[in-house]
């Protein structure tokens, strides 16, 4: 039995730029937060480097997967399905404002694409082309 190949969706470009923009907006957060000029974390409290580091945290993961996307490979898609999903939780959970929505937006775009795509980020990465898994 011989399995086909199967093309790369166009949509995983899009996943993976709205993934990076996602991360360069959660990196400027932090720096807003880091800097004392977010209006909820302004003080110096006990919650402004926490959540800073947070953020960069989570800018380096959405960075990470924003590269690793660039292939077939079912832990990073699970990993990156996890993450993005418990981002949009947070953001449910959290005071819902105009930016609050932004984020909301931008993490639940690429988490319907890797769901809309599924099929080409679990198969095996053996069935990839030469030229799909360079990027």
């Amino acid at each position: 039995m011989t399995t086909r190949a199967m093309a790369r969706p166009g949509t995983v470009w899009i996943t993976r730029a709205v993934i990076l923009l996602n991360g360069l907006l959660w990196l400027v957060f932090a720096l807003v937060v880091a800097a004392g000029i977010h209006p909820s974390y302004g003080q110096v409290g006990s919650l402004r480097w926490p959540m800073a580091l947070a953020a960069v945290g989570t800018a380096c993961a959405l960075l990470a997967l924003a590269w690793l996307l660039r292939t077939t490979n079912p832990l990073v898609y699970w990993g990156s399905v996890i993450l993005l999903a418990a981002i949009v939780l947070v953001g449910l959970f959290d005071e819902v404002g105009v930016a609050d929505v932004a984020f909301l937006v931008v993490t639940s775009i690429p988490l319907a694409l890797l769901v809309k795509d599924r099929r080409w980020y679990l198969r095996p990465a053996s069935l990839e082309k030469p030229q799909e898994r360079a990027g």
